[in-house]
Parts: structure tokens; sequence; C-alpha cells
């Protein structure tokens, strides 16, 4: 049979104390342990930040005094000479190379030995200077620019044979107008 544990005192903080056991003992100490350290670290954590509002404060007034003081920026002019010169480098900077380049390779055969191209960005225009055999592969080379999607137009310029090369071949230039001319 169980034992069974009858009293009839009175309740009082004595007689809480004798009856808690060690283990509520250790827990409320690790309980107020823990109270303890959590404010500690709260009023760690409110100095902090009162230390970075004071900061943040002292920055704002520096931002502002400098920003009173600051003389104002110089108005930057361009004279029309600088800005013509600028939107020239700009535009031979947007000169289609490739585009350029592709097209004639194409549309030139292999019997025409291509000397220089030079384009002109401004009026949408290549110069070039090649070599053919005889000139029946110039008016083809000139042709076949001509049939190419990418030129609006080609001219034939001048043409003359070079007589101090001992296979006497028919040098030519030729101007080429690329389609973007036309927008």
């Amino acid at each position: 049979m169980n034992a069974i544990h009858i009293d009839f005192a009175p309740r009082s903080l004595q007689r809480s104390v004798r009856r808690t056991g060690p283990i509520m003992w250790v827990l409320g100490c690790a309980g107020l342990v823990l109270c303890a350290t959590a404010a500690v670290e709260a009023q760690r954590l409110a100095h902090r930040h009162d230390l970075r509002a004071i900061e943040l404060q002292r920055l704002q007034q520096q931002s502002a005094q400098r920003a009173v003081h600051r003389p104002a920026a110089k108005k930057f002019t361009i004279s029309e000479a600088q800005a013509s010169a600028i939107n020239g480098a700009i535009s031979q900077l947007n000169l289609p190379w490739r585009d350029v380049l592709d097209a004639v390779e194409t549309a030139t055969p292999s019997t025409i030995a291509l000397l220089s191209l030079e384009p002109d960005a401004k009026k949408h225009i290549v110069r070039g200077s090649a070599e053919a055999k005889t000139s029946d592969t110039m008016i083809a080379d000139i042709e076949q620019l001509k049939q190419h999607e990418f030129f609006a137009s080609v001219v034939l310029i001048k043409h003359e044979i070079n007589e101090q090369d001992p296979n006497k071949p028919l040098r030519f230039q030729f101007e080429a107008q690329w389609a973007g001319a036309m927008e």
C-alpha cells in the first residue's frame, strides 16, 4: 500500500522553501543567471545604440556644413569647333567597319587585289583602291559591288595602267556608299 502524505500545516514561505527539490533550485538559479546576462547584454546594446546615434548626428552635421561651404560647380561649355570634333570622332567610332569589310570582301573576287579602303563616316562612303589584270575583271568587280545589298551605290572614280610593273596591272579607285547614308 502507498503512503499517504497528509499535511495540515498552513502554507508559508518557509514551508515552500523546505519542500522545494534540488532540481527546482538548480533551474531557478539558471533562470536568474540567464536573466542577469540578458539584462547586461541589453544595457550594452543600448549603450552602443546611443554611441552610434551620437556618431550619426555628428556625421550629419559635418555633411550639412560641407554642403553649405561647397563652392558652386562651374558650368562647362563646349565651343562649336569642339562639339564638331567630338561628333566627328563619335561618328568614326560608330562606323560599321565589320559590315563594310564583309561586304567588300564578299563582293571582291580573288582575281582582284584590294590595296586600300578609306571610310568617310560623315558621308557613309568608303573609298577603295585595287588592282586587276584586265579591264573586264575591273568592271566585273564594280558590278559585283553594285549588286551587294549593303551598298546603295558604287562608282568607278579612276583607273590607270601601272606601266612600271612588269605585269602592267590595271589600278583603279572606286567609291561605295553604304545603305545607312539614305536614312
